[in-house]
């Protein structure tokens, strides 16, 4: 994400939008290398686990591979800037996974509250920190496709 600075409405606006539909897809496309490019290198992750430092939450992320697919949907982006340099702001996702057991595909839909802060160095801004807020959680099998 080259060159994101929030210098206008529609920036402010768009910066956290932006940065959450590119975690949704570089976590389903396994692309777990390219997380640097929206998370300082200090990034923290807090709500059912405790996860410090970029490393470490990419190491972690190593367990979506139990997965067949995931799918992060993306919704309701809604948070305030200060000063142009920290925003902080609610994110709702509805985390698909997809796994099989016992022959059969099934999905864990999770609902998710993202409570984000992200910080604005050099021009360029990325997630410091991410609250994770488990709101439910449903299993269901999946149809079979033809």
């Amino acid at each position: 994400m080259e060159k994101n600075v929030v210098t206008s409405k529609t920036s402010a606006v768009m910066v956290p939008t932006k940065l959450s539909n590119l975690y949704a897809s570089y976590i389903d496309k396994r692309q777990f290398s390219s997380l640097g490019s929206i998370m300082w290198d200090e990034f923290s992750m807090h709500g059912h686990y405790e996860i410090n430092g970029l490393e470490n939450f990419i190491a972690a992320m190593q367990q979506l591979e139990n997965y067949k697919s995931t799918m992060h949907q993306i919704m309701n982006v809604n948070g305030e800037w200060q000063e142009n340099t920290s925003y902080r702001g609610d994110t709702y996702c509805i985390a698909s996974h997809i796994f099989e057991n016992e022959g059969s595909l099934h999905k864990l839909d999770m609902g998710i509250i993202y409570i984000d802060v992200i910080e604005v160095r050099d021009n360029k801004a990325k997630f410091i920190s991410r609250d994770f807020k488990l709101q439910w959680q449903k299993t269901v099998e999946l149809d079979e496709l033809k």
